[in-house]
């Protein structure tokens, strides 16, 4: 592993001299990038705040709480005047997204506001309400711009990362009552939503970027990155949570197998890296697998040290999800009405009139679940509802319909092509996995709500990076 920049979040530092040179005699334009990533970061710390914010409550204070919520509903509104000023930069408000990818994000946006206003002033549902379903797409569309502008990335990457590690922090601490709500007599009981970790797990999201990016990085930052995905790991079996277990496994197996795979196929192609660069990458492959397997026992020491009834009756308790004991058809049960969240899916189909599957409820629009339990008491609307649905690829078409579902997949569907085609560069190929393993788990996991604002940011990110026309460049 060495020491050097993330291709694709390129410090300014490494333009060309004739172009750092233009540009630094315009100190307006350094003014305005400054402007941008101001508001770009006081977003990504506000989102913090509001993710973490029952741990700053119970800690500081409960007056805390309400204040990080409408922080992070509010701080949405920052990403305009940061993407206005990267976009100005790169000479446009679309950054250097490529023509089809304009078009795309337009239609979405436009899409987004008239379902904003159809769900406000037409169907009178409650503007907080509206504004929530509204802010998830104004983060990934914001994103998306923000990724295809290289200087962007260089601004951010850094603060991604120290993100990353006050997140660890928070939620290391947050993981300590997990002994008390779980006895040692029923440690295989599943106690996750009863635990302050369970609920700043959010704002650990960056974690997949970083770990395939790891291998760009320094090897200290590698090493931390490492820790923080065996910690991300633990804190999915102790909540015994089948999907983001298999993702966070999954991602490993990308990074370890599939991704120095596509890299030594790129240098047999060019003969330039042959020889020497070949036995570096070899050297440097060996360097990180003894990094992991380091981090690995002393992740798995630690465990055994402080509570190891809690992560063997957790384990345990996992494994009996994992092979579907509960569900009368067994494994395959998992992906049929079984399955809880596809079983909430099914209520709401059955809810679907025939003018909502062309365009949906609007924003702020709900349905009430014809079984009993499902849904959370709505003060506007004076009954137990669901504004939303934990299989999050139906999103989309709830709120809009077959016309925003339509809209907004292809986008993703474009990205994925694109991407598809750019494997060799190491940064594009991080991307790519991030976008297509957040395709494949919205089947089971929610979406499109601000308590998944970071991964909105990372995922919307690296689309933008994989639809720039100055990557193609």
């Amino acid at each position: 592993m060495t020491s050097r920049p993330v291709p694709g979040v390129l410090a300014f530092a490494t333009l060309p001299d004739a172009r750092r040179a233009a540009t630094a005699a315009r100190p307006a334009d350094h003014a305005v990038a400054a402007v941008g990533a101001v508001c770009f970061k006081v977003f990504l710390a506000a989102q913090f705040l509001s993710l973490t914010r029952l741990f700053f409550s119970e800690h500081l204070g409960g007056g805390i709480a309400p204040l990080a919520s409408y922080a992070g509903v509010l701080s949405v509104a920052l990403l305009l005047p940061a993407v206005a000023s990267y976009g100005l930069r790169a000479g446009s408000l679309f950054g250097t997204l490529v023509p089809q990818a304009r078009l795309w994000l337009s239609v979405v946006l436009a899409l987004c506001m008239g379902l904003f206003v159809y769900g406000w002033l037409v169907r009178g549902f409650a503007i907080n309400a509206a504004v929530h379903d509204l802010a998830p797409y104004l983060v990934v569309l914001a994103a998306v711009v923000l990724g295809s502008v290289r200087r962007a990335w260089a601004d951010v990457d850094p603060y991604l990362f120290a993100l990353f590690l006050a997140a660890l922090a928070v939620n290391a601490i947050a993981m300590a009552d997990m002994t008390t709500v779980v006895s040692e007599a029923d440690a295989d009981v599943r106690a996750a939503r009863d635990v302050l970790g369970y609920r700043t797990q959010w704002a650990l999201a960056f974690w997949p970027l970083l770990l395939l990016t790891a291998r760009l990085r320094p090897p200290r930052v590698a090493l931390l990155i490492f820790a923080g995905w065996f910690f991300v790991l633990g804190q999915q079996v102790l909540f015994q949570k089948r999907s983001p277990t298999v993702r966070a496994v999954l991602f490993m197996l990308i990074f370890l197998l599939i991704l120095p795979l596509l890299r030594r196929r790129s240098q047999a192609l060019d003969h330039r890296a042959r020889g020497r660069g070949m036995a570096a990458t070899a050297t440097g492959e060996r360097r990180t697998a003894a990094m992991i397997v380091g981090v690995g026992a002393v992740a798995v020491v630690m465990a055994l040290t402080v509570a190891p009834w809690l992560f063997r009756g957790q384990a345990t308790g996992l494994a009996r999800r994992l092979s579907g004991q509960s569900y009368s058809g067994g494994p395959a049960a998992m992906l049929t009405w079984e399955n809880e969240r596809f079983f909430e899916a099914r209520m709401f189909l059955r809810t679907v009139q025939p003018h909502e599957v062309a365009f949906g409820r609007g924003f702020g629009g709900y349905f009430v679940a014809e079984e009993s339990g499902w849904g959370a008491w709505m003060e506007d609307l004076h009954q137990v509802a669901s504004r939303a649905l934990h299989v999050g690829v139906l999103m989309p078409f709830f709120k809009g319909g077959l016309l925003l579902a339509v809209a907004y997949y292809s986008g993703l569907a474009l990205v994925l092509l694109r991407g598809r085609r750019s494997l060799a560069d190491p940064f594009a190929a991080a991307a790519f996995f991030v976008v297509l393993l957040h395709a494949v788990f919205l089947l089971q996991e929610s979406w499109f709500s601000l308590s998944s604002s970071f991964d909105h940011v990372m995922v919307g990110l690296c689309m933008g990076y994989l639809l720039s026309r100055e990557r193609d460049a």
